[in-house]
């Protein structure tokens, strides 16, 4: 008997040990060290008067990129932002219908390009935002990708340093049960893919949880031009959401770097005007 209540409480403290080790492991995975901050009054008129933004987008910008905004002296270039409806696993590629023909279901699509106070005497400095959040939670859950493309002849390029991109990041929230409490992943600080002087694109892995789940997510890269260089480009900002397995590919077109279009990608994309 006493062999038997020894194995029960031994099994009992691994099955302890383990449950601790794997809630440690995933709260790794979440940053919550913004939560106790807010925006100030003056920052939030900043972002308002200055920047040029409502109070509606004032809200939903991530914490940590308002405040950045407000160091950086950032002012709107352009903006956009437009709701799609993914069809789902019956589609064709890129079959993506915007919401002037259909009701507002899927996803919601945001971006918007400001110039910052450059810290290269010689160079303009612009930083690239954009967002996307699931209005429904999607049937696959796989790791989808943003992508900012822009052309290689505008003389935008990317900051580096040891062989890597840097002034980069990008977040992933997950709201698991559709109610509004968000829970907020690491930024990662690296791009997934980057091509010299054409863009960078950034990987989120949709968390399967509940049928009610939501997603979102933002990604952010600063980019300099030489001031000798003026012009008016586009920037494309395009995102892929892969159905059945893996996750979409990139490639380097004319117009920049983009989401690699196959039969099995859901896309949508919009472009900004930058004049610089």
């Amino acid at each position: 008997m006493k062999k038997l209540k020894y194995s029960i409480v031994l099994s009992l403290i691994i099955l302890l040990s383990l449950f601790s080790f794997g809630h440690l492991s995933y709260a790794k995975n979440i940053d919550s060290g913004y939560k106790s901050e807010k925006l100030t009054k003056q920052e939030k008129n900043f972002l308002k008067e200055v920047t040029g933004h409502t109070d509606e987008e004032i809200n939903q910008l991530p914490l940590e990129v308002a405040k950045q905004l407000v160091k950086d002296g950032a002012l709107i270039q352009d903006s956009n932002s437009q709701l799609v409806s993914f069809e789902g696993e019956n589609n064709t590629q890129g079959d993506v219908t915007t919401m002037s023909t259909i009701s507002p279901t899927t996803m919601k699509l945001a971006g918007t390009v400001y110039k910052v106070i450059s810290d290269r005497t010689n160079d303009d400095k612009f930083y690239i935002y954009g967002n996307f959040q699931w209005l429904k939670s999607p049937f696959y859950t796989l790791v989808d990708k943003m992508t900012f493309g822009f052309p290689s002849s505008s003389g935008l390029y990317l900051p580096t340093s040891s062989g890597s991109i840097t002034q980069h990041q990008h977040r992933y929230s997950q709201d698991p049960q559709g109610n509004g409490n968000w829970v907020d992943y690491a930024i990662d600080y690296s791009p997934s893919d980057w091509e010299p002087s054409a863009g960078v694109a950034g990987e989120f892995d949709l968390r399967a949880s509940t049928d009610f789940t939501l997603h979102k997510g933002y990604m952010g890269q600063y980019v300099y031009v030489p001031k000798v260089n003026n012009g008016t480009i586009n920037i494309k900002i395009e995102y892929g959401h892969k159905l059945y397995s893996g996750s979409p590919t990139v490639s380097v077109y004319p117009a920049g770097l983009a989401i690699t279009p196959t039969s099995s990608v859901d896309t949508a994309s919009y472009a900004l005007t930058l004049t610089y």
